[in-house]
């Protein structure tokens, strides 16, 4: 069984005795391993294979959480009287709660541990999508999506973190690689229950008192469910040994591999005999002001590193042009398809499109052609996941980004001159199926680039800015223009999609090359 020959391997006879530099030395009858080998003697096995799913799972419930409020648009505008401008407003102001909770969470997840950060961001989630389902008015919606959007900011990040800091290390490329395959995941489930869903407009319940309940408020409250699920699920999982050892936790630590090796369903019993060798983490004690001062040296060093700085300007350029472009398009394009079908347009531009709150309000909300398309939509995402492992380690992270990118780009500004509401789909099928090779590229190159001991910092700073700040502009920029001048953000979108491809030639190639 591979668990039995990698725990002998590591804990007996002479393949112990490695080199200084890998932290595996013998001394004094005892062994001394270092953090990575300690989590190898676990092996892989059921409880990996277990957390992998429900990790993924988890960023499936996210998704569906993060794009359901894109197919309510269309009916929650005419019901809450809301204008393009506060349409945009309202997508906007998750994002905007993503971005406080990213960086609040990721601190305490370094103090508190990261299944305890993970578990209240999943409650602060699911709690607030259930009060989003029972919104009344315009302005509660928009704080329940900020409060909900600031849950939503630490899941996704803190997932990869714990799912990385479990795994050893030569199973990580593939199983990270399904966390991401699982964001394909929720879109397909979340398009597929709004198209089963949201036509329903006959399923509305009034009370007396004027509270009204249908079929939008339902898709909300369903899209709670899976993000409820999944934190139950979390409490099956013991905390990160990594974080235990880097506050001073070592037996603990060693404690929870123990029982990672017994849940993989391995017959010999665990040899604890060893030590592992650590240094105790500056942020050991728990302390705010210790994390805080650790974050802010990181960041200025960013910016003062000369390798580092011109890597992460251009690495944030090229997720800034990914995010506004994809962010932008995805949030709209339902409430686009919707106009189109209601008036009969012949381009997601036409100008006789209506804009929110307007004639297309007094006609059929309940077409299931919409919710189709984009269900469609969806799925044409995974050819494009199956392209990216094929060809990801065959012509490199950059190349990869920098043609899907630009690829993706051509494919948006088509969408502008398509003039069937067929093209219009097929079109925006191969704009999901293309950018999601740009993502999965991108998303592991500006991990690759930047030294270990910055790397989280890196990620964490574009994740909030780059990525988040990008997303909250697509959304006003899209919500302001679109029903004057429509072709505007499209148009922006393909540029900005376009130039972060070209300019990724200024990025390193790191495939199958060490990484600092």
């Amino acid at each position: 069984m591979e668990n039995d020959e990698e725990q002998e391997n590591l804990l007996d006879g002479e393949d112990c005795l490695v080199t200084h530099n890998d932290h595996d030395i013998r001394g004094g009858g005892v062994r001394r391993l270092s953090i990575d080998k300690a989590i190898e003697t676990a092996g892989f096995g059921r409880f990996h294979i277990f957390m992998v799913i429900v990790m993924g799972w988890a960023n499936s419930a996210d998704t569906i959480e993060l794009l359901s409020i894109s197919f309510v648009l269309p009916q929650a505008s005419c019901e809450l009287h809301a204008t393009d401008l506060e349409l945009g407003f309202l997508t906007a102001v998750g994002f905007a709660g993503m971005i406080i909770g990213s960086y609040f969470w990721g601190t305490f997840a370094d103090i508190k541990g990261r299944i305890k950060a993970l578990l209240l961001c999943q409650l602060v989630n699911a709690v607030f999508i259930v009060l989003s389902s029972v919104s009344q008015n315009l302005p509660f919606l928009i704080c329940m999506r900020l409060f909900s959007g600031f849950g939503v900011g630490g899941t996704a990040p803190l997932i990869f973190v714990y799912v990385v800091e479990i795994l050893p290390a030569k199973h990580r490329g593939k199983m990270t690689a399904v966390l991401s395959f699982c964001f394909m995941v929720g879109q397909i489930l979340v398009a597929g229950m709004a198209w089963l869903i949201l036509p329903h407009t006959e399923w509305t319940w009034t009370t007396s008192t004027g509270f009204t309940y249908n079929s939008w408020r339902i898709f909300m409250l369903l899209s709670s469910l899976p993000v409820i699920s999944s934190f139950f699920m979390f409490f099956s999982f013991p905390e990160s040994p990594r974080h235990l050892i880097q506050v001073g936790r070592v037996e603990d630590a060693k404690a929870v591999i123990k029982r990672i090796y017994e849940k993989n369903g391995n017959a010999r019993p665990y040899d604890e005999n060893y030590i592992i060798t650590h240094q105790r983490g500056s942020n050991s004690r728990g302390s705010m002001k210790e994390i805080l001062s650790g974050v802010g040296r990181n960041t200025v060093a960013l910016v003062t590193r000369p390798k580092v700085r011109f890597r992460f300007l251009i690495s944030s350029i090229v997720l800034f042009c990914l995010s506004f472009s994809y962010y932008g398009l995805t949030m709209w394009f339902p409430t686009l398809l919707e106009r189109m079908e209601a008036s009969q347009g012949t381009s997601v531009c036409d100008d006789k499109l209506p804009a929110a709150n307007t004639s297309k309000c007094d006609g059929d909300l309940s077409n299931n052609a919409v919710y189709f398309d984009t269900f469609l939509q969806a799925v044409s995402s995974l050819p494009g996941n199956v392209l990216y492992f094929l060809l990801v380690d065959v012509i490199g992270r950059k190349l990869l980004t920098g043609v899907s990118m630009i690829l993706t780009g051509i494919s948006v500004f088509f969408i502008w001159f398509v003039s069937s509401h067929t093209g219009s789909i097929v079109l925006s099928c191969v704009f999901a199926g293309i950018s999601v090779v740009s993502w999965n590229a991108t998303s592991l190159l500006t991990t690759e680039i930047f030294p270990t001991e910055l790397r989280s910092t890196a990620k964490g700073v574009q994740g909030a800015l780059a990525n988040r700040v990008a997303s909250v502009l697509a959304t006003l920029v899209f919500g302001a223009l679109v029903s004057t001048y429509c072709a505007v953000p499209i148009l922006l979108m393909s540029c900005l999609l376009i130039s972060g491809g070209i300019i990724t030639y200024k990025l390193p190639n790191t495939a199958n090359a060490s990484i600092e």
